[in-house]
């Protein structure tokens, strides 16, 4: 038998590149560094206050390629090295492991650096790949840099702070020829962000029915994974180098987001493409980010920019990026109330056992007394408790479950709205990311926005038998200049349907 020749050619390809280098979990950052790195503690700030030293604040991703290219050739850099040891305390922070001090400090991407002092005031805060020369210069003078991403704001921007003013900034970014939301408007540039929560609430809106399907075929053009499934973190159609363009992590959040969108897709416009999409990818969840022994989803598939750019002929002779196997309540509840909702496309009610089962899992591995902890590592045990997205994700899947099967565990929802409103905080007058006395409360939109929704779907009397008040909700559904529109979608879908 004579193969074809392209044949011959990918199993040669394949022969050679199977010894490529693939990151593997015990080659994790900050593995080799030479830099002291240490775990977050508050008492850093009184050690900072008696040498005399900021605290350099690290976010990172063990899935995130701009992050390893960040430390390969900025961090570990000899200048760099030599600044951080003498003139500051080093401290590293896994993005998802400590979402909430992302938040708080400003996060918006990765690679993400943060300069406090001793009071816990932010001296300098900068996201991306700054190269080393650039790097040792500002650490060194410590100077007072604050970057923000997007454009100067001129005292005309106003924040969106209602349905109608969301709709006609998305009107303003919307690109017909990029067939993006691509514009700047007050937000910065759009055009590398996924935006599922985003193209969600306008499959609500009339006004959009012939856009969408362009959006949302672009969507996929940009981030899906064709050969094994699975949506990529995000591509930036403006990066000149095409090998950069497409950040190729894959986020357990992220694809949950897109399941749902394409499944509500598919119910909308009876597209057999959107209903491929979301039956491929929930065979990727199924695949790599589920254990159905331990009844657990895991979190993320790392970046591989080598990987991925292999037909799927060679990529069956390498290594595959590895899973990071730590389990996030709430990830884990997005992934959940997108099963629902597939199950309700595709008719399906296997996909609602499958819900059920990562119900359970959650019920076992991360409940601690009447609230869900943030992680389970996946050398255990559960840590982070307090925080409230880890709440409101879990109740959104519980409330879609029980609807789904007809059988509502009101027990489990009520118990998870009278924590939530143990979360209050009579000095913001609002529902606070972390219950905490670690730091000053602070709010997350992206959260209340979640939490709207899930608000909108329950009876009047269970929210107000639980304490929970759903105007302190609304009122934190505004997006300052500068934000993410996908941060309050939700909230703006929970309002809209009032």
């Amino acid at each position: 038998m004579t193969l074809p020749t392209a044949t011959v050619l990918l199993l040669l390809l394949a022969f050679f590149l199977a010894a490529a280098p693939t990151p593997v979990a015990g080659d994790d950052y900050p593995a080799g560094s030479r830099i002291a790195w240490n775990e977050f503690d508050p008492t850093l700030f009184a050690r900072a206050r008696t040498e005399n030293r900021p605290l350099f604040l690290y976010f990172h991703g063990q899935w995130c390629t701009w992050c390893r290219d960040f430390q390969d050739e900025s961090l570990e850099h000899d200048d760099v090295v030599d600044v951080i040891r003498t003139g500051y305390i080093p401290v590293l922070i896994d993005l998802d492991r400590r979402r909430d001090l992302f938040t708080r400090y400003g996060g918006r991407g990765l690679p993400f650096v943060v300069i406090v002092d001793a009071q816990d005031d932010v001296r300098g805060r900068f996201t991306g790949h700054v190269g080393p020369a650039d790097l040792s210069r500002v650490l060194a003078e410590r100077r007072r840099q604050i970057s923000v991403t997007g454009r100067e704001l001129s005292p005309a921007d106003e924040p969106i702070e209602n349905v109608e003013a969301f709709l006609e900034m998305l009107d303003e970014v919307y690109d017909p020829h990029a067939r993006r939301l691509s514009g700047s408007a007050m937000f910065g540039t759009l055009s590398k962000r996924p935006q599922p929560w985003t193209l969600a609430f306008l499959l609500r809106q009339d006004a959009w029915s012939e856009r969408l399907p362009e959006l949302l075929d672009q969507a996929a053009q940009d981030l899906w994974d064709a050969e094994e499934g699975g949506f990529f973190f995000f591509y930036d159609p403006d990066q000149p180098d095409h090998e950069r363009a497409r950040e190729t992590s894959k986020r357990l959040d992220q694809n949950a987001a897109f399941l749902w969108l394409y499944a509500d897709a598919y119910r909308r416009f009876g597209d057999a493409a959107y209903r491929q999409i979301v039956e491929r990818n929930l065979d990727y969840l199924r695949t790599h980010f589920w254990n159905a022994d331990q009844q657990r989803f895991y979190s993320s598939q790392y970046s591989d920019n080598f990987y991925y750019a292999q037909p799927m002929a060679v990529r069956r002779n390498l290594a595959p990026p590895p899973v990071d196997r730590t389990t996030y309540a709430d990830a884990s509840g997005q992934a959940i109330a997108a099963l629902v909702r597939a199950a309700a496309a595709l008719d399906d009610p296997s996909l609602l056992d499958w819900a059920g089962a990562a119900l359970q899992g959650l019920e076992r591995h991360l409940r601690s007394g009447n609230e869900y902890l943030h992680a389970l590592p996946a050398d255990g045990p559960a840590e982070l408790a307090g925080y409230l997205p880890a709440q409101v994700w879990p109740g959104i899947a519980w409330h879609l479950y029980g609807a789904a099967v007809d059988a509502r565990e009101e027990d489990i929802e009520r118990t998870l709205l009278e924590a939530v409103s143990s979360y209050l905080d009579p000095g913001l007058d609002a529902y606070r990311e972390r219950r905490t006395e670690e730091f000053e409360p602070w709010v997350e939109t992206r959260t209340q926005a979640a939490l709207a929704w899930w608000l909108a779907q329950l009876p009047a009397d269970d929210i107000e038998q639980a304490g929970v008040d759903p105007d302190r909700v609304h009122s934190q559904l505004i997006i300052p200049p500068g934000t993410d529109p996908d941060d309050v979608a939700l909230g703006f879908w929970a309002l809209d349907q009032q």
